[in-house]
């Protein structure tokens, strides 16, 4: 006799998701699962290969990438001690995890490495919120060029195509030079905010005096905006041979049939890709995105980003949505490899938020046949006609009949077998919560004939057919 346990009335208290993170339920995570196998596709065909690196970084691999000064060392990454006393950081990009991973297994010294990355990312908010999301992205490391820059841009526009949003952005780009095009600007621009310091906002101020300059380009305030539109711009300072490696981007890019927007502000592949990307669920259960920065401090050359047009009908050549979410952002960058402790390494890549491109795709939905197998269970044959509805189900056939068929299972259709007992009238509508849209009837009747009963769900429709045709049936 079974004896059951009483649970104290303090154990039932239901314990919730930590604030900031999400659960993906079933139809919600299977979009978010076709996006990242749209974008795996399409980078496939380009040559790029997955790779997964932890979660869990030590902390000095993003300090010593990003700058331990920066705004997201400082402010917004996830970091903690762990048993040992070290500093550890969830992780809040790919790309930095992925360069470690090359450095630390000496794979810098077999190049190139094309390698494609999804999984799970972390920043706090503005809120002080942790907030996790999934970024997917691709790193050409150890190749050069404006080729190489465009052929990966074109890349990037494919994977957008195949989603079904390329009309809803725009590509904006731009050259951030090499790094004597770059230390001339920052000294530029230092003297043109140090003039007007009075004028800026206090985190601008302290971007200012801490050395991160470029930091104010990308600052949110109005007051900042104002004293940002009239500072010297990048393209001002660009080396001859920045302007005729740029030039050549271009013209890849319009003999690839590629539609741009020369955005001469874009500096934020050098101080922070900007992406839509982190999402968290507020205390009333809405949707919050997070406008998220997307930690890469490493950029020269180009660099670019997919926007949201302010509507779907603007035309490539109008102004871009200024400040509007990139959803799709990269560039090149050629000194992480070497503050990681590697060879100097030339590389390019991009990332894209998959929680604001599942908001925004309009992927055909896939219609997924469902079928229950739903054996009859009465009498004394009750256990014979179990055993035969599940060997429909799963066994291969050619074990029991001499002719070759397949289960249902092998031909990839999803299956439920409905382990229950009770009328036809409950049976169905234990089918019908599976969300099957076919069920295949089993009884003792069915079993002497050597046929079953294949019923539309939907239409409300029977056939009975016999049972080695139903490795061809056709259910549609």
């Amino acid at each position: 006799m079974r004896r059951w346990l009483s649970v104290p009335s303090e154990a039932k208290v239901i314990i919730n998701r930590v604030r900031g993170t999400r659960d993906l339920l079933v139809d919600e995570s299977q979009r978010h699962r076709d996006v990242i196998n749209e974008l795996q596709r399409i980078v496939e065909r380009f040559g790029f290969r997955s790779i997964q690196t932890p979660l869990l970084e030590y902390t000095d691999l993003f300090s010593r990438s990003l700058g331990g000064g920066s705004d997201i060392v400082m402010k917004e990454m996830y970091t903690f001690k762990d048993n040992s006393d070290k500093s550890v950081t969830l992780r809040p990009e790919g790309t930095a995890g992925i360069m470690r991973t090359l450095v630390s297994n000496n794979l810098l010294f077999s190049l190139p490495q094309k390698l494609s990355y999804s999984g799970s990312m972390n920043v706090l908010s503005v809120e002080g919120i942790e907030s996790f999301s999934s970024l997917s992205g691709v790193e050409y490391v150890g190749s050069s060029g404006p080729s190489v820059d465009a052929e990966v841009i074109a890349m990037a526009s494919d994977a957008l195509d195949a989603l079904g949003i390329k009309n809803k952005v725009v590509l904006e780009l731009n050259s951030l030079g090499d790094n004597e095009s770059r230390a001339k600007y920052r000294v530029a621009l230092e003297e043109f905010f140090s003039k007007r310091k009075e004028d800026l906002s206090v985190d601008s101020v302290n971007r200012l005096e801490r050395g991160s300059v470029l930091r104010i380009l990308d600052s949110k305030s109005e007051i900042d905006q104002k004293l940002v539109a009239d500072a010297p711009q990048l393209s001002e300072f660009l080396s001859d041979e920045s302007k005729r490696r740029f030039d050549s981007v271009l013209n890849g890019l319009d003999a690839l049939g590629v539609s741009y927007l020369q955005n001469p502000r874009l500096v934020r592949g050098l101080v922070c890709i900007k992406l839509a990307a982190f999402c968290f669920l507020d205390d009333s259960d809405s949707i919050c995105v997070v406008d998220a920065e997307c930690l890469q401090d490493y950029y020269s050359n180009t660099v670019f980003e997919f926007v949201e047009r302010r509507s779907a009908n603007a035309s490539d050549k109008e102004e871009a949505p200024r400040g509007g979410f990139a959803v799709l952002a990269g560039g090149c960058y050629d000194g992480l490899a070497e503050s990681l402790g590697g060879p100097a390494t030339a590389c390019v890549g991009w990332a894209a938020g998959v929680d604001r491109l599942n908001l925004l795709c309009e992927m055909p939905t896939k219609t997924i046949v469902s079928i229950a197998v739903v054996p009859v269970l009465a009498g004394d044959e009750s256990n014979r006609v179990l055993h035969e509805a599940m060997r429909i189900a799963q066994v291969r056939w050619d074990i029991l009949f001499p002719a070759l068929y397949r289960t249902l299972r092998q031909r990839d259709l999803m299956v439920h077998f409905c382990h229950g007992r009770g009328n036809m009238k409950k049976l169905m509508k234990a089918a019908e919560r599976c969300g099957s849209t076919y069920a295949v009837i089993i009884g003792r009747a069915e079993i002497d004939k050597q046929h079953v009963k294949v019923k539309n769900l939907e239409k409300r429709e029977e056939v009975e057919i016999p049972t080695a045709k139903l490795s061809s049936f056709e259910f549609c």
